[in-house]
């Protein structure tokens, strides 16, 4: 049982650094990984920005992404990334996951 979660998870996550990629990762139900800055109202920003005005797929979820946590296993160090979000300019201070509620 283990197992097939580890493997459904490593098949569903995405790693991304940009905004663009964020979003094509979550349109394609995936759990995401990026760079957050890990303020209260950064996250407001990128819930908001995430949701979906228009159905993309029947039955798809627009609500935006939320924060589920930050993993202790991070991708790669954090030098001189900024918050994955393209208004705030704020330095990155880990990769956390993301995603939308099903």
């Amino acid at each position: 049982m283990y197992e097939k979660a580890e493997k459904d998870l490593k098949s569903n996550l995405a790693v991304v650094d940009t905004w663009a990629e964020f979003l094509q990762q979550l349109d394609m139900k995936h759990i995401i990984m990026s760079p957050f800055c890990l303020g209260k109202q950064c996250e407001e920003h990128i819930k908001k920005d995430s949701a979906r005005d228009a159905v993309v797929e029947e039955g798809a979820p627009a609500m935006g992404a939320k924060s589920l946590c930050i993993p202790f296993d991070q991708p790669k160090p954090i030098t001189t990334q900024v918050c994955v979000h393209p208004n705030c300019k704020l330095p990155a201070k880990a990769y956390t996951l993301f995603g939308r509620s099903y």
